[in-house]
Parts: C-alpha cells; structure tokens; sequence
C-alpha cells in the first residue's frame, strides 16, 4: 500500500507541474515581463563592516578584604560615593583604619557601624568609572582585522548610546567556545554617560568601502554550475541573455559590480520557482 501511494503522489506532483508550467509557457508566450522583473544598476557608494559583540568592563576597580578579624567602629562613605585614593573608608574598634587605593565610586558597601568581620571578608568595592573599556569578543576567521589602532564604532545596547574608540590591544591567548576560538580586544572609552559594567555592546571595524561604484541588488546576481556570478540582460531577443559579470565588495544586501555591466544598465532578476523547486515544494506539501 505505501508504494502504491507514493506512486499516486508523484503522479499527482507530475499532473500538477505538467499544469503550471502550462500556465507559465503561456504567459511567457504573452510577455517576457511575467517571467522577469528589471533592475536598474545605480551608481553610489557602499560600505561593510566586521561586526562584534562584547561587554563594558571596568579596568580599573579595587575590592578591599578585611585583613584581620574585628568590630567595625566606623564608617566613613556611603553606597556611590566618590572618593579619592587615600580616602578614609572604615576603621576598626583596634584603631585600624582603611583607606582607598584607587579614586572612583564606591560601589558595594558591605559593613555599617558595629558590623563583626572577619579576615578575608569583602567590605567594600571600588570602581574607577570614568576609565571603562570595552572588551570585544573576536573570532578566529575575524581576528586578523582587529589590531591596535583599528577604529572601532560601539553601541551601548541598554542605552542605544554611541561611541567611537580604537583597539588598544588584543589579547592573543584564545579561549575555545564550541567550533570556534575567541579573543579579546580591548578600547578604552571615555565618558560612556549611563554605562555600567558588564552591559552588553555591540560593535563594528571598518571592512571594505567604494565610492562611486556600479551597485546592483544581490539577488539579482545569479550563479552557474561552476559558481561563476552573472547576470540577465535583455538584449532584444525571445530571451534575456546571460551576461558574465565580476563581484566586488557586498554587504548582503548591494554588491559592486567590477566589470560585465555598468552604472544605467538594466538587468532582468528571474521571477517564481524553477521546475525543480516546485516539484520540491509539491513534495513537501504533500508528505
């Protein structure tokens, strides 16, 4: 019974093919407009990009330990305040008193006045946060693009904040996530206004750019058995006819057109599904 009903399917897929590619020889009869749709080769500019994702880090941050067990007697600072390096933070009941090594925001208090610690214990954390950076996570088949000096345009994803920055260095010793290895590049920033480390950003180095180049939509390149790009023109025949063509830079959407047509040209982008993509989509349908 199961061949018998595969053996119905295709016949059925076979009738319902036979059927619109009836309908499609028809119209092609009409009009060579049904089967194509133009597409005019422009003239302008076009730019990619490398993009990345990383996190906003905090260089500079200090995390004092209580060095000895005792009885908090007082506290100086308060949760965000500012303080400067030297600063009075707390002293012990022994006549202890701790100080800050580094001036930022005092970003985690964990004692208040008659508080017991004990050594080792973690009382209170600094963070210098007028010197944040940026760490991008850079792939193996990427990392060749990003070395100190490379511009780099970051956008703070919590607060669509923008910033532009150059890699100050790039940490050579991968670390493996899956198919991939990872590296870090690291860009200093300065007065990221609402950013906070540990949110998330998304960035992007320059890749390739022209100006002035033949432009054509991507999907109107089309390609042969042997993967060579080219496009159709309508030269006046029943037919638009393949025209070879080379491929420059694209950005997925564009692509420069380096030879094979030129800006003012017209190309015909195929329209509908081949005869093998139907019989495909038929099959689908009637699993």
């Amino acid at each position: 019974m199961k061949k018998k009903r595969t053996w119905i399917k295709w016949v059925i897929l076979l009738v319902l093919a036979a059927a619109v590619a009836g309908g499609f020889l028809i119209m092609s009869g009409r009009s060579n407009s049904a089967a194509y749709t133009e597409v005019p080769v422009t003239q302008g500019d076009l730019t990619t990009y490398y993009n990345f994702d990383g996190l906003v880090h905090a260089p500079r941050m200090q995390t004092l330990a209580a060095q000895q067990d005792g009885t908090v007697r007082t506290v100086y600072v308060s949760q965000n305040d500012t303080v400067r390096k030297g600063d009075r933070l707390y002293r012990l009941d022994g006549g202890e008193t701790i100080e800050a090594d580094i001036g930022g925001e005092v970003t985690g208090l964990y004692i208040e006045e008659g508080s017991v610690v004990s050594a080792g214990e973690t009382v209170v954390q600094i963070i210098d946060m007028e010197r944040l950076e940026v760490q991008l996570d850079v792939d193996e088949y990427d990392v060749k693009a990003v070395s100190p000096g490379s511009a780099v345009a970051v956008i703070i994803l919590a607060t669509d904040e923008k910033y532009d920055g150059v890699v100050s260095a790039l940490d050579k010793n991968g670390t493996a996530s899956g198919d991939l290895s990872y590296y870090t590049a690291t860009v200093p920033m300065q007065e990221m206004q609402g950013a906070y480390p540990g949110m998330q950003v998304s960035a992007k180095v320059l890749r390739d750019q022209v100006t002035g180049a033949a432009l054509l939509r991507a999907d109107a390149v089309q390609f042969d058995e042997y993967n060579v790009p080219f496009v159709y023109v309508d030269k006046g025949g029943a037919e638009p006819e393949k025209v070879p063509v080379t491929v420059g830079v694209s950005d997925g959407v564009y692509c420069q057109i380096v030879s094979g047509v030129q800006a003012g040209d017209t190309v015909m982008k195929p329209t509908g599904m081949s005869m093998m993509e139907l019989m495909l989509e038929l099959d689908a349908k009637t699993r």
